[in-house]
């Protein structure tokens, strides 16, 4: 079991101003509270995973994330589901995969629902048939880890009607390449209903059962990866700016030379985007918190009017002003473990383009 922040920072706001957030684990404590900064968290386990060791059940190591509330207290949140196989003796004994990851692994993406603004959760349908997001491979334990993760918040566009959400693929698999999938629906409680980008259209299947499908049709469940990221690079989070108006993505990457910052990156349509930006990194931290550091990951944007000024209970609006949510991973679980961070930022725009994102803004 995991009990640790593991995702991007998810918010929302229930009718009685109460503020909920789910921080990402396979065991999952509901956290509640007047405001980010004045949380509390519930010894009753909200969320548990369920631990299936079979891969075509898509229901193994389960975060909760990316939620979306709606006023008569339902919530759907997308949820990442890891397969290591090393951990459910699906790994042969060998010098290239005893050690689990990058090996043995795979992970696809599910739906959990809430009727009672997030305190208890179920899969909106029995497993398998939660799946949401999964590559058109099954679990091989000799490849390198793949299959669509770590997906970003679901955004409801304000331009077109439709809930959109970023995923990333690890490693190519067969026809998949790997990076960052954008796929969209409009109708949330309904797994089978998104569809990816083929590069030029959203017309891709992601949902069907590698392991119950005929693959003669293979390129109807392939999606093109967006462009100007590195394969590296993780969309987090996507908000709409109502300052620049355009969506702004919050970026990590897994490279040397790009790990020491998260970056921003701004779209007017989700498939075309600028050039990543850096906005935040080691050297912008005050030397308390640095020292706290060994490495950083999950960002987000965050502005606590979101509700009042955008009437955005979820919290994907911002303003000009806007929090960077980060956690930080310590030297150990029992000294500075992981810590979930704020970091006040604010945006300068020239013709509609960020021009400068400052930090430690008041």
């Amino acid at each position: 079991m995991i009990d640790v922040p593991d995702i991007p920072a998810r918010i929302f706001q229930t009718n009685s101003k109460r503020i909920r957030m789910v921080i990402g684990s396979t065991n999952y404590h509901h956290m509640s509270g007047k405001s980010l900064f004045e949380m509390e968290r519930e010894c009753a386990i909200s969320w548990n995973m369920t631990g299936n060791p079979d891969p075509s059940m898509f229901c193994g190591n389960e975060f909760l994330d990316s939620t979306v509330a709606f006023p008569n207290g339902t919530v759907v949140s997308l949820i990442h589901t890891e397969y290591p196989g090393n951990r459910y003796d699906n790994c042969p004994s060998n010098p290239a995969s005893s050690l689990g990851y990058p090996t043995c692994w795979t992970v696809t993406i599910g739906l959990a629902i809430s009727y009672d603004w997030g305190s208890t959760w179920q899969h909106i349908r029995k497993p398998p048939h939660h799946l949401v997001f999964a590559v058109p491979y099954p679990y091989e334990s000799q490849n390198l880890a793949y299959g669509w993760g770590d997906p970003s918040n679901m955004i409801l566009s304000p331009r077109d009607g439709y809930y959109y959400v970023a995923m990333w693929n690890r490693n190519t698999i067969g026809e998949q390449k790997s990076g960052i999938c954008i796929a969209r629906t409009r109708h949330l409680l309904d797994p089978t209903s998104w569809r990816g980008w083929d590069g030029s259209n959203f017309t891709s299947i992601l949902h069907n059962s590698p392991y119950h499908r005929n693959n003669k049709y293979l390129t109807n469940y392939i999606c093109e990866p967006i462009k100007n990221f590195s394969s590296e690079c993780t969309i987090f989070g996507i908000v709409w700016s109502v300052y620049i108006e355009q969506f702004v993505a919050t970026i990590g990457c897994g490279t040397p030379d790009k790990s020491k910052s998260f970056y921003i990156s701004t779209s007017n349509d989700f498939i075309e985007w600028t050039d990543m930006q850096a906005v935040y990194g080691r050297d912008d931290m005050d030397e308390d918190v640095k020292k706290k550091v060994t490495s950083f990951n999950y960002p987000s944007l965050w502005d606590p009017r979101s509700p009042t000024l955008y009437h955005d209970r979820n919290y994907n609006t911002i303003g000009q002003k806007a929090y960077l949510l980060w956690t930080s991973l310590g030297h150990s679980v029992s000294s500075d473990g992981r810590n979930l961070w704020a970091t006040p930022l604010q945006f300068e725009k020239r013709n509609n383009t960020v021009t400068k994102v400052a930090t430690r803004v008041k």
